[in-house]
């Protein structure tokens, strides 16, 4: 009897500890939190994801359903369907999620590539974001056959009017000029970079993603990294008519202009070619200095990777980059 007696007190003390320890964490949630303008990160908390310690990934997809929460995904697939056509597949955690491309919401821009058709650039748009993370809303679920339909539309507008259209305690919202926020690198190409800014896509041209002239941003930057930019512009005032601007280069340092005491004038160089335009050729030098050529030596013209030498006639301060000839085309690429 004793012993029993003993046993029965001890777990009335530990339930009363674990009691005072959830009272606690209640009453710290329930502090009012002190209004922090630093870089706008992409935290669990901002996206609305329940983290309930034992439940199962399905438990966690229906209570999402049913609260219509916002929940993270990772775009793994593309698939053709009878029931609703193209398909972006997607997975949270190892619950497979269906996302028509209909309800994918990808900006598009005005330029028609090579004549395809509207499904076709979506198509293409939605393969490069293979990787990606994203967020989504679920929109149907059957238990019996473990299937989801999800919804990225909706996620965005609702970020859009959470982050965009709704004000901080200040008067204005996460989203303003002026701010740094964190975006996720969606989709890359050679020539630019995608990124998802709190339910809005921005375009970012290699020009302006990085002070160092590159010749394919998909070997600088990766679909699902991070990148911090720089809120310059924000119009609009309803989620569908909101648009956004951003800046990198002003928030990273100039290691370009750095670089150009490196150089001597009649040095000479190694670099690779970022661009051709109108025969003026840009230069990346591997001592990372940026390079301007009016002038080819070669007999051969020089494209976009192409590895060349080099020799420096002037040192432009002001611009952060030197100009002088292209001597030589030292490898190709074909």
């Amino acid at each position: 009897m004793p012993r029993k007696k003993a046993i029965e007190q001890e777990e009335f003390t530990e339930n009363t500890k674990v009691s005072e320890n959830t009272e606690n964490a209640e009453a710290g949630e329930n502090e009012e939190k002190k209004l922090s303008l630093g870089i706008l990160k992409l935290d669990p908390e901002e996206i609305e994801v329940p983290e309930v310690k034992n439940d199962t990934t399905w438990s966690e997809i229906s209570s999402a359903y049913h609260a219509k929460r916002i929940i993270p995904v990772v775009i793994s697939g593309l698939e053709k369907t009878k029931v609703y056509g193209n398909v972006a597949i997607a997975y949270y955690k190892e619950q497979r999620i269906v996302i028509p491309v209909s309800e994918m919401m990808i900006t598009l821009n005005s330029v028609n590539y090579q004549n395809e058709t509207m499904d076709e650039r979506l198509t293409r748009i939605c393969n490069s974001m293979l990787g990606a993370e994203t967020d989504v809303i679920i929109k149907g679920i059957d238990k019996k056959a473990l299937s989801v339909v999800a919804s990225r539309k909706e996620a965005m507008i609702k970020k859009r009017e959470r982050f965009y259209l709704t004000p901080l305690s200040d008067g204005l919202p996460h989203i303003r000029e002026g701010r740094i926020a964190e975006g996720r690198i969606i989709a890359v190409s050679p020539m630019v970079a995608r990124i998802e800014l709190f339910g809005l896509e921005v375009t970012i041209p290699a020009s302006q993603i990085s002070w160092d002239w590159i010749s394919d941003v998909s070997e600088s930057f990766h679909v699902g990294e991070t990148l911090n930019v720089l809120v310059t512009k924000v119009e609009g005032e309803t989620p569908d008519n909101l648009k956004v601007e951003v800046d990198v280069k002003s928030i990273t340092p100039n290691t370009s202009k750095d670089n150009l005491s490196k150089c001597v004038v009649q040095g000479k160089y190694i670099g690779e070619v970022t661009n051709v335009r109108n025969g003026t050729v840009f230069i990346r030098l591997k001592i990372g200095v940026n390079a301007i050529s009016h002038t080819n030596y070669d007999k051969r013209m020089p494209g976009r990777g192409d590895i060349v030498s080099f020799v420096v006639t002037r040192i432009n301060e002001d611009y952060g980059n030197v100009s002088g000839v292209l001597t030589r085309i030292i490898k190709q690429v074909i």
